[in-house]
């Protein structure tokens, strides 16, 4: 990383810490209480003017370009419809952010309401910074929660996190690129094997006009906990298995952790995939025809459409379909889900489970989901008409049947996810073979459980 990034990375997490240090309210704390009820709880002892509580959020969606207006028009309309509660936005990058939440949680300035996904919540619960969701949402809110997401969600018998947004990953492919390659664009790889196939001959096509080379499709091969899970769900598709039910790490037993490395060993190494990338890298590529598939979420639409610079207009070149049947004779993928704590030290409970009950609802979900896509997490809402209105709604809402929650309950599970890229590094870049980079990393990991 050049140096001035390293700069600007350090004076923005001190700026962040700064902000979260100083995000406590002189306001009178609110009873915490599991009422599902959606009308905010009052906190003026019945004084028309008295000033609302101000609720800090820590979230990465108000600082990313793709996000931020629809964060800016749910904050807008929470507080319209709640007039006692003004919301102080946190906004931390994403690479940054389960770290600062941590440290500022520690030093007893916890965010009322933070963001958290799959990775970063077994760390909070961990370290005991979330608030049991059954308590403070109630018991209606959590059962309305899709089962799997549920699950991932599930920490020694209690639901800790509300689960947001559930981000299913589904495959896009370019259609474009499949016509240049032969491939009918309008009959997406059904199987893994046909993938791999599609994926050769796309790469085939070398370059294109401007001498850029094109890829087949593209695989995370950063060193980040974001490919850790790509990784594991890439081994999903060979049926694979990260724990077993006692939490006892079995990533290595069998051969789909092999396979896997396989896989990416070839496509790497015979530049099918690019090396070495990471998302943020692949989705511009996806979206100026350098890649022709990508497996990403469902907020990948508005991505490519902004990254591509054409719009809508964009949507005719590429297609989104489930992740192709491997192994298991299912099409295999988890959840990458945006998830919500309530601070288990936070002065107003009550104000913050507002705040997640709003963020869920029918309301917020139709600005997400129309602005992003994004489906939802609970029953009753993905379920509705608005929420299926075309075949991308209908895409994702399949993939989520079959997606599994990702086997994150150990809070070293994020370190464990970051430590297993060593493997793809081994073999793509150290001339190793799979079982090699197995045999040096697994018992690495086992290790790191057992601290």
């Amino acid at each position: 990383m050049k140096a001035w990034s390293k700069m600007a990375m350090g004076a923005a997490a001190i700026s962040v810490l700064t902000a979260l240090t100083a995000c406590g309210s002189n306001s009178e704390s609110a009873p915490s209480g599991g009422t599902s009820s959606t009308e905010p709880k009052s906190t003026t002892n019945g004084t028309k003017n008295a000033q609302p509580v101000e609720i800090s959020f820590a979230n990465w969606i108000s600082v990313e370009d793709g996000t931020k207006e629809a964060y800016n028009q749910m904050i807008a309309e929470f507080e319209k419809s709640h007039p006692n509660i003004k919301v102080k936005s946190i906004g931390i990058p994403f690479a940054q952010f389960k770290d600062q939440v941590l440290v500022s949680s520690a030093g007893g300035n916890p965010p009322d309401v933070s963001m958290s996904n799959q990775n970063f919540t077994p760390a909070f619960v961990g370290a005991k910074v979330a608030a049991s969701a059954q308590d403070v949402l109630g018991a209606d809110m959590v059962n309305d929660i899709v089962d799997g997401s549920k699950a991932g969600v599930t920490f020694n018998g209690k639901v800790m996190a509300m689960p947001w947004a559930p981000h299913p990953s589904a495959l896009f492919w370019n259609k474009t690129l499949f016509k240049k390659a032969g491939l009918d664009p309008e009959k997406p790889p059904t199987t893994w094997d046909e993938m791999i196939q599609y994926a050769k001959k796309i790469a085939a096509l070398g370059k294109d006009e401007k001498g850029n080379p094109i890829y087949g499709i593209g695989e995370t091969g950063a060193s980040d906990s974001y490919t850790g899970n790509m990784l594991l769900r890439i081994s999903y598709s060979y049926g694979g298995k990260f724990v077993d039910d006692q939490g006892n790490i079995v990533y290595d037993q069998g051969t789909a952790l092999k396979d896997s490395l396989t896989y990416m060993k070839d496509l790497i190494n015979n530049k099918v995939s690019p090396k070495g990338a990471a998302m943020a890298e692949l989705r511009p590529m996806f979206a100026t025809g350098a890649l022709g598939m990508i497996v990403d979420g469902d907020f990948g639409r508005t991505n490519f459409r902004n990254m591509s610079g054409k719009g809508a207009e964009f949507d005719k070149e590429w297609g989104v379909t489930t992740v192709p049947v491997g192994k298991t004779s299912r099409s295999e993928t988890f959840f990458t889900e945006h998830q919500l704590i309530v601070s288990a030290e936070g002065k107003h409970k009550g104000e913050a489970a507002e705040l997640v009950k709003y963020l869920v609802s029918k309301e917020a979900m139709s600005i997400y989901h129309k602005l992003n896509g994004v489906m939802s997490s609970r029953k009753s809402i993905a379920a509705l008409p608005e929420m299926n209105e075309d075949n991308y709604s209908k895409v994702f809402n399949e993939q989520m049947k079959t997606a599994s929650p990702v086997p994150a309950t150990n809070p070293k599970f994020d370190n464990a996810m970051k430590s297993s890229t060593d493997m793809i590094v081994i073999v793509t870049e150290g001339g190793k073979s799979p079982d090699e980079a197995i045999s040096t990393v697994i018992p690495k990991i086992k290790e790191l459980y057992k601290k």
